[in-house]
């Protein structure tokens, strides 16, 4: 059955359907100034030589016990670390510092330019940044883009990286879409520029696992069908780690962040005790 862009627009982009979303970027930015203004963090840590290749690093405000990293969302084309930075908050508290990851963005770059980016980020901030006892457990997050960008830490051959083989304890994936080719057919083509041949490599459902951790993949029940369904597909491929494939009630493709950020929620609760063991 083939469809038209309308359908893939509105499977695909979480707006579509949900009225004026403004006032929630504008929360988050809110959120985020106070956050900044807040908590201690070291800003803009260089991994690599565009001006967006920077991280942040919030430390935890007890001895720490390991590092969530967190990697934002924008569809690859907007956003940076900043808006969600609030995200630091649920952990900090709990022992477990924050690296909060900034990309360069399409359509100056491709999605493979930017998991280059990602891999280089999570590089330098192991070997570089965090600690032996934030080393000891590592849980990847993120959410949409960067549910994507989160997912593929496991893929990815850290050996290569001079890193341990196994250096991640824990994926987290929230909405996030992991098979790209369906975005050919969306108006978010014009600045992702994907072709079947570039969408084909960035496939991870497609793509073997070079690394193991525990998984969580996330979704919001009121989000697409789409997104449910990218997230049970990556779920069977991902079988031989036995993914916790999470349907979140009453979330769409933005509150789910708030699931993760405030301290005993699920997603934060999970994100915590995978960093346990």
């Amino acid at each position: 059955m083939t469809h038209d862009r309308s359908w893939y627009d509105e499977q695909y982009l979480p707006s579509i359907g949900m009225g004026d979303v403004r006032p929630i970027f504008e929360s988050w930015r809110q959120r985020a100034a106070a956050t900044r203004a807040k908590l201690k963090f070291t800003p803009d840590i260089r991994y690599g030589t565009h001006p967006r290749e920077v991280l942040d690093f919030y430390p935890a405000t007890s001895a720490p016990r390991g590092c969530v990293v967190f990697i934002h969302g924008g569809y690859w084309v907007e956003f940076s670390k900043i808006e969600t930075c609030w995200v630091a908050k649920g952990f900090v508290d709990q022992g477990l510092s924050v690296a909060l990851i900034n990309y360069p963005l399409c359509p100056e770059v491709t999605i493979g330019d930017i998991r280059v980016s990602c891999a280089k980020a999570f590089a330098h901030l192991y070997k570089s940044v965090l600690s032996d006892a934030e080393r000891k457990a590592v849980v990847v997050t993120g959410h949409s883009a960067g549910g994507h960008l989160a997912a593929a830490h496991l893929v990815e051959d850290w050996a290569a990286h001079g890193l341990p083989e196994n250096p991640i304890t824990g994926v987290m994936s929230l909405s996030g879409v992991f098979d790209v080719e369906p975005l050919i057919h969306t108006s978010l083509n014009e600045d992702l520029q994907l072709t079947p041949e570039s969408a084909e490599p960035l496939n991870l459902i497609a793509t073997p696992l070079r690394a193991k951790a525990k998984a969580v993949l996330a979704v919001g029940e009121k989000e697409s069908q789409e997104f449910h369904r990218q997230s049970a597909e990556l779920a069977k491929s991902w079988a031989s780690l036995s993914p916790n494939l999470m349907d979140l009630k009453s979330n769409n493709h933005f509150t789910i962040v708030e699931s993760l950020a405030a301290p005993g929620a699920t997603l934060n609760a999970l994100a915590v005790e995978m960093a346990q063991g």
